[in-house]
C-alpha cells in the first residue's frame, strides 16, 4: 500500500488535501491511490445540499456541521464554487461562511472549482468523496454551486 492512501486512512489531513488537489488538478497517478482506497470506503453517510444561487445552502450546511458535531460525529464538507476567472480555482465563498468549524479537528472542509462543469458538482466531486470516506468521517456533505432545475449530478454522488 502507498504511503499516500495509509497516511488518509489514518486521517492525516494534510495528505488528504493533497490527494484532492492531484484528483481536482486531474493526476493520473492518483487512479492507483483511488484503487487502494476503494476497499476503506462505503461507510459514511453522504448528504447532497442544492438550491439556486443565494437560498442559504451554505448556511444550511453550518448548521448541519454544527448538529453533528454535537453528536461526536466527524464531518468532511465538499463546497463546489463557482471558477475565478483569474486562478482557475475555486471563488472561496462557502468556506468563509463555514470558518467557525475550520479549527475543529473533527471538521474537514474543501472547496472545489466547477472548472466549467455543469450540473452543480465537478468531475473530481466523486472521487473527492471516497477520499473522506477512506479518511473515516461519519457525514459527508456535497453542497453544489447554485443551480437551476435541471442540474442535479448531486443525486447521483449523495
Amino acid at each position: 500500500m502507498s504511503t499516500i492512501a495509509e497516511k488518509v486512512k489514518a486521517g492525516d489531513v494534510r495528505s488528504v488535501a493533497r490527494l484532492i488537489r492531484d484528483i481536482d488538478d486531474g493526476m493520473p497517478e492518483v487512479r492507483d491511490v483511488l484503487k487502494e482506497l476503494y476497499p476503506a470506503t462505503g461507510n459514511a453517510y453522504v448528504i447532497g445540499i442544492t438550491g439556486a444561487p443565494g437560498v442559504g445552502k451554505s448556511t444550511l450546511v453550518d448548521q448541519i456541521v454544527s448538529h453533528l458535531r454535537k453528536r461526536d460525529k466527524t464531518v468532511g464538507v465538499l463546497a463546489v464554487d463557482p471558477t475565478s476567472p483569474f486562478s482557475g480555482g475555486a471563488i472561496l465563498g462557502d468556506r468563509v461562511r463555514m470558518q467557525r468549524h475550520s479549527m475543529d479537528e473533527g471538521v474537514f472542509i474543501r472547496s472545489l472549482a466547477t472548472r466549467g462543469h455543469f450540473g452543480g458538482l465537478t468531475q473530481s466531486t466523486r472521487s473527492a468523496i471516497d477520499v473522506l470516506d477512506a479518511m473515516g468521517k461519519d457525514y459527508i456533505i456535497v453542497e453544489t454551486v447554485g443551480v437551476g432545475q435541471d442540474e442535479v449530478d448531486v443525486v447521483r454522488s449523495a
